[in-house]
């Protein structure tokens, strides 16, 4: 398409009223249309203000408006709307919206309300936000009567030079930029001795404020913020800018179900003042979300820090907590620096392989590992959502509890634009989709109306502390008696041992996931030319011997095990001994013992666990997993254990998932199941504990989503 949309086509590309070539042909030409980019976003911002028009008419209008912004039947029309507007070449998916989505909305006028000062043409109304370097008010425009948020330093930084510098650097970069995931400015200046800055009104949540009251996200609630975030990105990157400091604080939900990226005070930094900066002992960003590269040389990094830091935002979004946390900022940046990535599905064992291998690939200690762009990033989640387009209901439909309706009518009827493409693409071989998707899992979200604040660096004195120098250092492993928790895993993989025990196992019978390969490989001619690493096998049902099993030593980089329904000789696990990425073991019908368990007790890094129906098993044998400190899900259903046996949970409070059905517990064992503050889903079926204590024990789990009994 080589001529400018019509005045038609850019209401239709809005509404969501073209067939799927027509719109293929429109998102190409708007991909290098600055012309039609902009025409897109005049009249999307119609949009935005009938929309801000209709939410404040209502909270005015109905006294519990900031509890529940939303009544049902504008969750309804909102899910009669448009469900997905993603573009993706070839979707035959009908998505144009129904007439209820295109009612007029009344004009609406705000009443007057007294300012507390007036600045120029603005009249401050109140102060919503404060910052290490500025404050924040919501004010209205004195002839224009429309709502915006002005941004102002504070007197007691006009000492500081690197403060001042950075508050006018972010009014030439916010004016300079122009993206529906971006927040606009709308003027700025400087008036009687105070600068100031003028930003669109935002109505919605900031991602920080709703994990705080709700915990976690949905699986699709987070990609769809993951999904605006990237492509706003790389709208930055494509300026050859660098955010520095993404984390859920500074991403903002709408009201519209419209991300917007926040606070770009340290994005126009030159590579000089990123210096000055560093020499003064100040660590820009935040230590929970901060890309090893970032804390050792600001001088150094490239938009892939911003790659990492948003990698981390994500983990927090379905987790409730950022991937690395310690006790104080220096051994949380060390961790950055040396600890592997925790797995999602630790936490959340429905999510989809792809989503894991996505996050991974985000935080990759080097950035040469890492997922290249964030362009990458977008097309990923454009495919992954296109292909999961009835999750959406699903998720909701598998699980007991109430679902959020709010934000999920929010993140699924979100105007997505257009994807950014990168203008420097660099190829990346790090992220492979998997070849197993998993079952999704809904988590309520509470809603309530936050507004924009303002955040400032985050400055560490003890620089030279953390790494004895300002100059980057080389990221080295612990030393090999080193604990293998805080150490990052050694890449002491050997490739021709590698193909050698693919072959091995193939010859018997079992199933393997190969590094870099969507699909299982389960025949020697699809094992891949290049070097690999095996990270999956899967036994078919046969005896394990400890020849058979003698090849596992070789596998540095083997991460899920299943041996389910084999017969496991004694002795026959040893192999397995002290492997370190291992994460993820089904022995369950496989007539282990309680030696057998042993072994298992060493592998530190075991988050998932399945040992039911091994009768061999006892309470004295159950005890090794006391070992496990890492241990998250376990299914124990089936085995001869007693109240005596779950004597290991004294030292496993993190466990998630917990399964007892057909053992011989009784309501003794109630007191030890209450500590278990992070249990979300619990199985007691035919066991002997009463109804009375069950009941009990299940109001006492105040994070339970799930059981049986």
């Amino acid at each position: 398409m080589d001529k400018c949309l019509s005045d038609s086509q850019i209401i239709q590309y809005l509404v969501h009223d073209l067939d799927s070539e027509e719109l293929k042909r429109c998102s190409e030409h708007l991909n290098y249309c600055a012309s039609c980019q902009k025409r897109i976003e005049i009249e999307a911002d119609d949009d935005e203000l009938k929309a801000w028009q209709h939410c404040h008419q209502r909270q005015l209008q109905e006294a519990h408006a900031e509890k529940q912004p939303f009544s049902d039947d504008r969750i309804d029309r909102l899910f009669r709307s448009t469900i997905y507007s993603i573009q993706q070449s070839g979707s035959s998916q009908d998505t144009s919206p129904p007439k209820a989505a295109s009612r007029p909305t009344p004009a609406f006028t705000p009443p007057e309300e007294t300012p507390v000062r007036t600045l120029g043409n603005y009249n401050l109304i109140e102060q919503i936000g404060q910052g290490g370097m500025g404050v924040v008010y919501r004010a209205t425009h004195t002839h224009l009567k429309k709502q915006v948020v002005v941004k102002l330093i504070l007197n007691s930084r006009w000492d500081d030079k690197n403060q001042i510098q950075r508050f006018y650097r972010e009014m030439e970069v916010i004016g300079n930029l122009d993206h529906p995931n971006i927040v606009k400015a709308t003027d700025a200046g400087e008036i009687d001795g105070t600068c100031f800055l003028v930003m669109e009104y935002l109505d919605g949540h900031d991602v920080k404020s709703i994990l705080k009251a709700e915990g976690k996200l949905s699986i699709t609630s987070a990609c769809y913020i993951l999904r605006q975030v990237a492509n706003g990105l790389q709208y930055i990157h494509n300026h050859q800018l660098i955010h520095r400091d993404i984390k859920p604080s500074n991403l903002f939900l709408t009201v519209d179900g419209q991300v917007k990226i926040l606070d770009l005070g340290l994005a126009g930094l030159s590579q000089g003042e990123a210096s000055d900066l560093t020499d003064s002992h100040c660590v820009m960003g935040s230590v929970y979300y901060m890309a090893p590269e970032q804390a050792q040389s600001v001088k150094r990094i490239d938009h892939r820090a911003d790659i990492y830091s948003l990698g981390c935002a994500f983990f927090q979004m379905l987790t409730g907590r950022p991937p690395f946390k310690r006790p104080s900022q220096i051994e949380t940046i060390l961790a950055h620096r040396e600890d592997p990535a925790p797995h999602i599905r630790v936490s959340r064992p429905e999510i989809p392989d792809e989503l894991e291998a996505l996050f991974q690939s985000m935080l990759k200690k080097d950035p040469e590992e890492r997922i290249q762009t964030m362009a990458e990033i977008v097309e990923i989640l454009d495919h992954f959502l296109h292909e999961h387009s009835d999750l959406v209901l699903s998720e909701s439909s598998e699980t007991r509890f109430t679902e959020s309706q709010e934000l999920r009518a929010l993140c699924n009827n979100a105007r997505l634009s257009p994807a950014i493409k990168a203008l420097q693409q660099t190829a990346s071989t790090q992220y492979t989709r998997p070849h197993k998707p998993a079952r999704l899992q809904k988590k309520a979200v509470v809603s309530s109306v936050f507004v924009c604040c303002v955040l400032g660096v985050i400055t560490i004195p003890f620089w030279e502390q953390i790494f004895g120098t300002k100059d980057p250092i080389p990221v080295v492993p612990l030393p090999e008696n080193s604990s293998p928790v805080s150490a990052a895993e050694p890449n002491t993989s050997h490739p021709e041992l590698e193909r050698k025990a693919a072959i091995w196992f193939i010859n018997h019978g079992c199933e393997l996931v190969i590094s870099g390969e969507i699909e299982p490989v389960n025949q020697i001619e699809k094992l891949p030319e290049h070097d690999f690493n095996i990270t999956q096998i899967d036994f078919k049902p046969q005896s394990i011997t400890p020849e058979l099993l003698a090849p596992l030593k070789d596998l540095s980089k083997l991460e899920i095990l299943y041996m389910d329904d084999c017969d496991v000789e004694p002795g026959s696990l040893k192999p397995l001994e002290g492997m370190r990425a291992l994460w993820k073991l089904d022995l369950h019908n496989s007539g282990i013992t309680d030696d057998d368990l042993a072994v298992v007790s060493s592998l530190k890094n075991l988050a998932n666990l399945s040992i039911q129906k091994n009768l061999k098993l006892t309470d004295q044998g159950v005890q090794h997993l006391s070992h496990l400190q890492k241990l998250k899900s376990v299914n124990l259903a089936r085995l001869n254990v007693s109240d005596k046996g779950l004597q290991f949970l004294r030292t496993n409070p993190d466990l998630i998932w917990l399964s007892l059905e057909e053992t011989q517990i009784t309501d003794d064992s109630v007191p030890a199941l209450k500590q278990l503050h992070s249990m979300e889903k619990l199985f007691l079926k035919k066991n002997r504990i009463s109804e009375k204590e069950f009941q009990d024990l299940k109001n006492s789990l105040k994070k339970l989503i799930e059981y049986s009994y």
